[in-house]
């Protein structure tokens, strides 16, 4: 069967989510440890929060790539498909967890004994070993269920979207609130297991990757209705960002503080909603910038090894400049917000270019053309 189209905005959409996952770590010390009221804080919230739809657009945009290319199993090669995802996802994976245990050692100078690597083993397949990892363990989920889902589902998706979208939306939305607000903490059995990992399990993730399935089974009526009702879908969603960011400025404010602000992650109901409104806006920006911005499409290329280094990038970035210039680098200071910011872009970014210029790059960053260094000599397009 024919190639489909490659959905070139598809790259600046990645690039938009990995710098929003990136902003949103960056800025996590500031929104929580800035002093109370300072500039610092607030810009920190903001951005904290506004780019909460990073996950949950990776996630569709996952979703929209394997229904778009594959809406029957004529189309899906089992073992081929699973040979790449195991060479170009599991493996520079398994090799980023093994470098932020010993970062973690590194840091709280942990002895590697047998127990500690035992504990590895339990990171390792539960994506644990930092933070971040946990993604990949959940999108593997969904790579194992595929072949059921393009078996069973697509001839639905196509001829009923709109049911199969309110079905995800009803049933994701019920664990989420859930899980919100009405999860027991003193649980116990299946219960207790759920709740513990509900959130990075395709429990807490199937509506973004089944949204995004839609998307891509039904692009071009997507488009034409987003490019048709922009105005309308702008207004709803500059609403709905108001909405979404102004709850956790007014929770800050009747609390006196920042103690619940734990509670005001991406895997929250309200999130749902938000990156609804957002995909769109983002599908109409994108196309409008197709094949400009080179570097922002370089950007969503190698957004896999970004999302990979950025955490380690930005970790030494605070470790090193607020240890050794506390006067001029601090939590409640804008300028370092700012400044933070900006270095962990751009040290992610050059660390992946120069990784994506080697023959072994599909071991760190996945599946992605070899990036020619001499382009940056001659002078991006920007």
């Amino acid at each position: 069967m024919a190639r489909r189209k490659e959905i070139k905005e598809l790259y600046y959409i990645r690039a938009i989510a990995a710098m929003g996952i990136l902003l949103i770590h960056a800025s996590a010390g500031f929104a929580v440890n800035s002093e109370f009221g300072s500039k610092a804080m607030y810009l920190g919230i903001l951005t904290n929060q506004f780019f909460r739809f990073g996950s949950p657009i990776f996630m569709m945009v996952s979703g929209l790539v394997l229904f778009y290319n594959y809406r029957s199993m004529d189309e899906f090669d089992t073992k081929k498909f699973y040979k790449k995802k195991i060479k170009f996802i599991l493996l520079p994976y398994i090799i980023w967890s093994a470098i932020y245990f010993l970062y973690r050692s590194y840091l709280y100078k942990a002895p590697l004994t047998l127990g500690k690597l035992l504990v590895f083993g339990r990171e390792l397949l539960l994506g644990e070993s930092f933070s971040h990892l946990y993604f990949i363990f959940l999108i593997f989920q969904f790579y194992v269920i595929l072949p059921l889902l393009i078996r069973y589902l697509t001839r639905y998706m196509k001829k009923h979207p709109f049911r199969i979208f309110s079905f995800c939306l009803i049933v994701q939305g019920a664990i989420l609130i859930y899980g919100y607000y009405f999860k027991n903490p003193n649980a116990t059995g299946v219960i207790k297991i759920f709740n513990l990992y509900y959130w990075k399990t395709v429990f807490g993730w199937f509506f973004y990757f089944m949204t995004g399935g839609l998307l891509g089974m039904h692009y071009e009526e997507v488009v034409n209705f987003v490019e048709k009702h922009i105005k309308k879908l702008s207004i709803a969603y500059a609403i709905v960002t108001f909405l979404y960011v102004g709850q956790v400025y007014y929770n800050v404010w009747i609390n006196g503080g920042r103690d619940y602000y734990g509670r005001f992650g991406s895997i929250r109901p309200h999130t749902m909603i938000y990156a609804i409104f957002t995909m769109p806006i983002l599908i109409w920006l994108t196309r409008k910038i197709v094949n400009k911005f080179n570097l922002l499409k370089n950007f969503g290329t190698y957004s896999f090894g970004i999302y990979f280094v950025h955490p380690l990038i930005l970790e030494e970035l605070k470790r090193i400049l607020m240890n050794y210039l506390p006067n001029h680098i601090g939590h409640s200071r804008l300028s370092s917000l700012v400044f933070i910011c900006g270095m962990g872009i751009l040290i992610s970014f050059a660390f992946v270019l120069a990784v994506g210029s080697t023959n072994i790059r599909w071991l760190f960053i996945g599946k992605v053309p070899r990036y020619k260094l001499k382009t940056l000599r001659k002078g991006e397009n920007v």
